[in-house]
């Protein structure tokens, strides 16, 4: 049940950012760009595969994810708060060992309003993962 939480959680966060493919990288500034860049779009197929192929979980977790988050209800939050008018990465913070980061995200919907997102991420073989972690 905890895991279930933890990717509710994790998936708040993006979602209520208003927070694939686009060629981001395997950075975690990259990820987040092309996470924001689809949800601009309106491609939240894929976003949920982004945010999929990108989640530090297990497959089990990430098939929980994907039955939770369909597409239909990523438009509804995004929509709910206004749309993505803009979006800008303002800031990538990696740890000192290198195995953590924090990348901040200013939005700006389609109204007006501005809000800032933090999202975590943990490097696991090499490789830059959304955190599911708090």
């Amino acid at each position: 049940m905890k895991k279930v939480f933890g990717i509710l959680a994790m998936a708040a966060i993006v979602f209520f950012a208003a927070n694939c493919g686009g060629g981001g990288g395997n950075t975690p500034s990259g990820i987040e760009k092309s996470i924001y860049t689809q949800m601009q779009k309106g491609n939240y197929d894929k976003v949920i595969g982004i945010m999929i192929d990108n989640l530090d979980a297990t497959k089990e977790q990430k098939a929980q994810f994907a039955a939770l988050f369909t597409s239909d209800k990523i438009k509804k939050e995004i929509e709910k708060d206004g749309g993505i008018k803009s979006f800008e990465i303002a800031k990538e913070t990696i740890s000192e060992d290198g195995l953590s980061a924090t990348v901040e995200t200013k939005i700006v919907n389609n109204e007006g309003k501005e809000s800032t997102k933090t999202s975590k991420y943990v490097k696991k073989d090499g490789k830059w993962k959304i955190s599911m972690d708090k």
